[in-house]
């Protein structure tokens, strides 16, 4: 939440005293002893920072209670804390929030409050040499480093992000209530909460500790806290896209949240000594792994989490979701432009507070045994070792989308590159993708493609060795599957092929999963005009981009223009849109801004819905 602005319902901005004591009350019954959260990340080697500044974070026990709905549990954090994604990776933990009180229960839903880029530059943002408070820094094609800012949908509404986190009962101390008795007394502290009677909630209170951190509710008890973790992979959320000539970042959402007494991790090495010409623009190798797992129709393997191969070769998968009862498993592709993609699998993955020690592995091909964690990585978490891998080097090609007017993709869309393990039942694997360009119908950087053999094994246990085997992939040697997937869609069909004598592919439009196709009429009135000539309309769930349609009738025309907007989910729980205008002048790109409404468009029990904007 944006200070100084309030929000209607059942969330209010700074209630009353007696209002706060009620709700701190209310927690006295079941509250848990402390809370930690965390953001880490994953993003692709031409990302040299990618910054993202949190104010607030809230819990919802709904899964689908949208912002202005009620059960929410709201903390503010006293000082703005930065994040860059770029280091929160390979068990690097970036805490921004410390100590929570929630009551004791299972909360469905995080939402996160980012720091507005209209808003002043966060201390800590400016603290990390970023011009915005949320950013991604890129390297362009002559090597300078572009700071541009990072679009962000609907950033007062926050992203939500779907979880199942549950806080156990814990003790609590008396520090809390008197913590929130002096934020309304003159005292340090800051305090929000709801405050409705029939769902009272926790109330926060957060002082800034030395090191800018928030610390909510200490306490002195050495019962160690509950972890949760938001983990945002940037390689599918981090939206390029080209506009008057210039490249810009939008962040579209699909963060997981994780349990992290409740997670695993995978560690590696990959030889990068006879590699050659692999390093990204900002200098570490332009290679990640994945792990994966088969899609719940069985027909391609997902990802999960990836994360960047680091300069010294080493890689840690963190957080994967496991359990001490029954271990998951993990498939783990290993793949870049510059090197023969390598797959592992079945690999199991045992809590990370495990007491057991993983299995040390050897092979007599291509990996060697390790037994200790890569020493680039938190040391602390226990995973599961595959050794080191030297693979092969491999030529590449550039491939791209040839755009269909006909069969036009969501505009959140995913567009994922395939190949099929040559043995009997084998599903494709999603080896590297990007994001849609959503204003263009294909991808704003082409996606460059390996064009060797693939190198893969089965994790096998008990000191037994992985034996990787070099063989063709069912498309050949160079030729990729190509296919999109959106949230709410179904996953595009797994038909269409590029290779490096074809390298660009129309692809089919996907299909709603459930509800039906809804619209969505924006009368948009230009405040003053001749400052805009161009623009987009964006409509977003969750700060996930769902469609978007072009604003040129609203510079061409006597303004208020009519603009709609179609073909995302209606008559579903999560069919709750917020609307945003990105607008610019095509001489100065660099005059890009959002601006977005506060009100929601809700379809979830209509398929029309209709809102009014101002650009200003």
């Amino acid at each position: 939440m944006i200070p100084g602005s309030e929000r209607t319902g059942t969330c209010m901005r700074n209630p009353l005293p007696t209002l706060v004591v009620t709700a701190v009350a209310a927690t006295l019954c079941g509250c848990s002893e402390r809370t930690d959260m965390s953001l880490t990340g994953n993003t692709p080697a031409a990302y040299s920072h990618v910054f993202i500044t949190t104010q607030e974070v809230w819990f919802n026990k709904s899964g689908t209670a949208g912002p202005n709905d009620g059960g929410w549990v709201q903390f503010s954090l006293s000082t703005p804390q930065t994040v860059d994604l770029v280091g929160a990776t390979g068990g690097n933990l970036g805490t921004f929030i410390t100590g929570m009180r929630l009551i004791a229960g299972t909360y469905n839903q995080v939402l996160l409050v980012p720091l507005d880029n209209s808003q002043p530059l966060a201390l800590s943002a400016q603290s990390a040499g970023a011009l915005y408070n949320s950013e991604a820094d890129y390297i362009d094609a002559s090597g300078t480093t572009q700071q541009v800012p990072l679009g962000l949908l609907n950033p007062q509404q926050g992203f939500g992000v779907p979880s199942a986190l549950k806080v156990p009962i814990g003790k609590i101390g008396p520090v809390l209530g008197a913590a929130a008795v002096a934020s309304h007394n003159g005292g340090t502290n800051t305090q929000s909460g709801t405050t409705t009677a029939a769902n009272p909630v926790s109330t926060a209170v957060s002082n800034s500790s030395s090191s800018g951190t928030s610390v909510l509710g200490s306490s002195s008890s050495s019962q160690p806290p509950n972890s949760f973790d938001v983990n945002i992979d940037g390689a599918m959320d981090l939206v390029p896209f080209t506009y008057s000539g210039a490249l810009g970042v939008l962040l579209s959402s699909h963060a997981t949240a994780y349990d992290l007494s409740q997670v695993g991790a995978i560690s590696g090495t990959v030889t990068l000594t006879n590699i050659t010409g692999i390093s990204g623009p900002s200098g570490v190798p332009a290679i990640q792994a994945t792990a994966e797992v088969t899609s719940t129709d069985g027909s391609r393997h997902v990802p999960v989490i990836s994360t960047p191969v680091n300069a010294d070769g080493t890689f840690l998968i963190y957080p994967l979701t496991t359990s001490s009862s029954a271990p998951a498993y993990y498939d783990v592709v290993i793949h870049g432009p510059g090197i023969a993609t390598i797959i592992i699998k079945a690999i199991p993955v045992p809590l990370s507070n495990s007491t057991a020690t993983p299995t040390p592995l050897t092979s007599t091909t291509t990996t060697t045994s390790s037994t200790s964690n890569p020493g680039t990585t938190n040391s602390s978490i226990n995973s599961v070792s595959l050794g080191t891998f030297t693979p092969r080097s491999a030529t590449y090609y550039t491939a791209n989308l040839t755009p269909s007017a006909a069969q036009p993709l969501p505009a959140g869309a995913f567009i994922g590159f395939y190949q099929t393990l040559g043995a009997a039942g084998e599903v494709p694997y999603l080896i590297t993708g990007s994001a849609l360009d959503p204003f263009n119908q294909n991808l704003a950087i082409g996606q460059p493609l390996g064009t060797q053999t693939i190198d893969s094994g089965t994790f096998t246990s008990g000191g037994s060795n992985i034996r990787v085997v070099s063989a063709a992939p069912k498309e050949t040697a160079g030729t990729y599957i190509v296919a999109a997937f959106a949230p709410y869609y179904t996953g595009g069909a797994l038909t269409p092929t590029v290779s490096q004598a074809n390298p660009a592919t129309s692809i089919p439009g996907l299909t709603l999963i459930a509800g039906t196709p809804g619209t969505i009429s924006a009368t948009v009135t230009q405040g003053t005009p001749g400052v805009y000539d161009s623009g987009q309309l964006l409509v977003s769930h969750d700060g996930q981009l769902i469609a978007t349609a072009p604003l040129n009738p609203l510079f061409t025309q006597p303004s208020p223009v009519v603009i709609n907007v179609s073909g995302m989910p209606a008559q579903t729980s999560s069919a709750l849109y917020y609307v945003s205008v990105q607008v610019w002048l095509a001489s100065n790109p660099a005059s890009l801004k959002i601006e977005s409404s506060p009100t929601p468009v809700d379809l979830r029990g209509s398929t029309s819905g209709s809102i009014q904007l101002t650009v200003n």
